[in-house]
């Protein structure tokens, strides 16, 4: 298990590196905008899950996330 966990974080990063390299201004920014998340988002359903399968910590991280994000929570799920 270890080892797929090594192999996917070394492959990711190998990745990165690659798009960095080799992408065009114009397909990064097209790409940045498709995959751009908030913390928001992501806490709005970390806490969904957390409450659904009663978990203090999933529920707690949720909300840290979306108090650090609160700033931008009008442009969350656009």
């Amino acid at each position: 298990m270890i080892f797929l966990i090594l192999v996917g974080t070394a492959g990711s990063y190998l990745l990165a590196e690659a798009y960095k390299k080799y992408a065009t201004p114009q397909q990064k920014k097209k790409w940045e905008n498709y995959i751009k998340t908030h913390h928001g988002e992501a806490g709005m359903l970390m806490t969904a899950a957390g409450v659904v399968i009663k978990s203090p910590t999933l529920i707690g991280s949720g909300v840290g996330l979306m108090v650090h994000d609160r700033d931008d929570a009008r442009k969350w799920f656009r």
